[in-house]
């Protein structure tokens, strides 16, 4: 379960809480969907671009990002990704990505390690329903 109202993600393994994690969620104009997804891939790096999702393909616009992520857990088609976010000094207090959550890279890579493609992620408390585009 992922809490935006707590900033928190609580893993859970069988019933029980495997770990529990900050997390940031989608500024405003890019609020991360709410709703029961599946983990649909991981990617150790991969490649985010404000092009890719439709935001804007200008390098010189305020909105533009390309940039290498590393510990991705892919939640939509759209470009929802659970990963890693050095860059976000505010996880756990602010919501900061183009709709992404935002971890640490420590707690990215464990729960990269620990998520398979199929299992479920609950993200509640967001203020947007349904999926779509997102990005860092």
């Amino acid at each position: 379960m992922i809490d935006a109202t707590t900033h928190t993600m609580r893993v859970t393994d069988n019933g029980r809480t495997a770990m529990t994690f900050p997390v940031s969620f989608g500024k405003p104009g890019f609020r991360t969907p709410s709703g029961t997804f599946h983990v649909l891939g991981k990617d150790a790096v991969v490649e985010m671009t404000s092009c890719s999702v439709n935001i804007t393909c200008n390098p010189r616009s305020p909105g533009y990002y390309d940039l290498m992520v590393h510990w991705a857990v892919r939640l939509t088609s759209g470009g929802v990704f659970v990963h890693a976010a050095p860059w976000d000094s505010q996880i756990g207090t602010a919501d900061t990505s183009h709709g992404c959550i935002h971890l640490s890279t420590a707690d990215a890579r464990r729960f990269f390690d620990f998520s398979r493609v199929g299992d479920t992620v609950i993200v509640q408390g967001t203020g947007r329903a349904g999926p779509g585009p997102a990005g860092p």
